[in-house]
């Protein structure tokens, strides 16, 4: 889990546009989560992009090496959009999902249920001339149930071996050896739905989800698509 610089603000009515309701930039640190392995691959790409694009700079004049480099970016762009941009960011006023092409945010008041499915799915509830419900699917907190179920036998059997190995570890409390048996995936979404509770309790006001579609997500899938095609057709 890392940080990042955004700060959430109030949803307005729901007669505001989605991007007037979306949330304004402040000082404040919201919690982020993400796939590290996601991150790997980006970075791994990153540097394998980047040395072949050198080598076609320095070495490659004809069509051939055009189309190659012109390939390199589009497939720089997919994994942008794919492992590098999806996240889902929390702090006192409600959570962002950030999926690849597009952002959505929802007030605390407004979370109804989060679970996993082969995602987090967010359920949403909020007044708007009547009950509205809709699910929300983040994409950074990802992992398919067979899986999580694999990962989560893994961990039940080293639990196990520890209690048989150390007394002492047989001492600790029940909820300490159960958290040890879940994945990460299963820790972020009961970490984002006690804060969604917390937020409740205290009051928290449901307000209309907002949704927007990120430019430079979009630009970074069809820019290349473009300049392939040129290249491809010269």
């Amino acid at each position: 889990m890392s940080s990042a610089q955004q700060q959430p603000g109030q949803a307005g009515p729901s007669v505001r546009s989605a991007a007037a309701a979306m949330p304004v930039a402040s000082d404040a640190k919201p919690d982020v989560y993400r796939s590290p392995m996601a991150l790997v691959v980006w970075w791994v790409w990153i540097a394998f992009a980047a040395a072949n694009l050198i080598d076609l700079a320095v070495q490659g004049h004809d069509h051939f090496a055009a189309v190659v480099a012109a390939v390199l970016i589009l497939i720089t762009g997919v994994t942008y959009v794919g492992a590098f941009r999806p996240r889902v960011l929390a702090d006192d006023e409600g959570m962002t999902i950030r999926n690849p092409l597009r952002d959505h945010w929802v007030p605390w008041g407004s979370v109804e249920s989060l679970n996993l499915g082969d995602s987090l799915q967010v359920r949403c509830c909020w007044q708007d001339g009547g009950p509205q419900r809709k699910k929300l699917y983040g994409w950074a907190v990802h992992s398919p149930r067979r899986s999580r179920l694999k990962a989560e036998t893994r961990a039940r059997r080293s639990v196990r071996s520890a209690e048989r190995r150390s007394p002492s570890f047989s001492r600790l409390p029940p909820e300490a050896r159960e958290a040890m048996t879940k994945t990460d995936v299963e820790h972020i979404a009961e970490a984002l739905e006690a804060r969604a509770a917390k937020a409740r309790a205290a009051g928290a006001e449901a307000g209309r989800p907002a949704a927007t579609w990120d430019r430079l997500a979009i630009a970074a899938l069809v820019v290349p698509v473009a300049v392939l095609i040129v290249v491809a057709a010269t």
